[in-house]
């Protein structure tokens, strides 16, 4: 006996095909739903004490400041950068150096992704080396992208790391004869981590330490501060939160635009705005911070200072948006 098919008509095919395309978005959206449940804007309170203390720089002509981008991450969706964000756009968080040229010296910010860190990165288990993927899309290192415009690495004088993660220091090999400024409580967090956060092949060798400690007067809230070149041009100020010693650098210029560098308290602008913290799901997955109360502490702090000094550029040190507004090496802003 002949067995017979029953072929369904073309157009049930196409309606059933529609709504187990349907039922996966309403699965995914459920799901994205249920990630976001635990996400929320951090409480504001009160304004800070001292918020409104601005420092009196002199800043000297010839003062002048660049990014140099070493790399970027392949990059998550920004629900996972910032609480709150958009499941639909994504992000891709850069690792960049800041350099500032000052007469009386010149100093690096952050050094990015340097010339070791394949071998550095190496390291890391395969999880790890998954998660923290990164690209370098033909860019350089700090140091080779000075070389090229004729800038002697032996004019970096200092290295003023926002804190002592891998993708902050990579760079710090590269520059043996420069002195690397750093809190004590950073030291002693960096000394006794693993990886993936701390690599010590990234630091082990300094040969130049400079201890940091904040004893200058309260500045914008925060209740010390430590002024680099003796001018107010420069203020180091203490973000411990994300890892127990991080700093930010306050950046005031000639022409009267101020920068303030934040390293890791966020890793987009977003987070400051809400303000919020990093998404509630990567913070269960991830270890992300020394102390997360400090770090959110540090958030609400930020944002504040935002809306009471809106001329003050905030710069994540990851924020590939914000770094399309800044001065790219070889360009100086002063």
């Amino acid at each position: 006996m002949t067995k017979t098919t029953s072929l369904r008509p073309p157009h049930l095919l196409w309606k059933r095909a529609g709504w187990a395309v349907l039922g996966l978005i309403l699965l995914l959206a459920l799901g994205c739903g249920l990630i976001s449940a635990g996400d929320h804007k951090l409480p504001v309170g009160p304004e800070l004490a001292g918020l409104a203390t601005f420092p009196a720089a002199q800043p000297p002509q010839g003062l002048a400041f660049t990014t140099l981008q070493t790399s970027q991450s392949n990059g998550a969706a920004e629900a996972l950068i910032v609480a709150g964000g958009r499941w639909w756009v994504h992000r891709r968080p850069v690792q960049v150096a800041v350099l500032v040229r000052h007469p009386k010296g010149q100093l690096l910010f952050d050094t990015g992704l340097g010339r070791q860190v394949d071998a550095q990165f190496a390291g890391n288990n395969l999880f790890h080396r998954q998660v923290f993927a990164y690209e370098r899309g033909g860019r350089l290192p700090v140091a080779d992208q000075l070389q090229r415009q004729g800038w002697p690495l032996k004019d970096i004088k200092m290295i003023v790391p926002s804190h002592m993660h891998w993708d902050h220091i990579s760079g710090l090999p590269d520059f043996p004869d420069a002195e690397v400024w750093a809190t004590p409580a950073e030291r002693e967090e960096a000394g006794h981590a693993h990886a993936p956060a701390f690599l010590r092949s990234q630091f082990d060798g300094v040969k130049h330490w400079r201890e940091l400690r904040f004893e200058g007067p309260p500045v914008l809230g925060f209740a010390h501060s430590h002024d680099v070149f003796g001018d107010g041009s420069v203020l180091l100020l203490p973000l411990g939160g994300h890892t127990a010693g991080q700093v930010g650098m306050l950046l005031s210029l000639p022409s009267g635009q101020c920068y303030l560098f934040t390293g890791d308290v966020t890793w987009a602008i977003e987070g400051f705005h809400k303000p919020a913290d990093r998404s509630w799901l990567l913070r269960r997955i991830l270890p992300l911070d020394h102390d997360p109360a400090a770090n959110q502490a540090a958030i609400v702090h930020i944002h504040q200072l935002m809306k009471r000094h809106p001329g003050i550029t905030v710069v994540p040190a990851h924020d590939e948006n914000v770094l399309k507004s800044l001065p790219h090496f070889p360009e100086l802003r002063n």
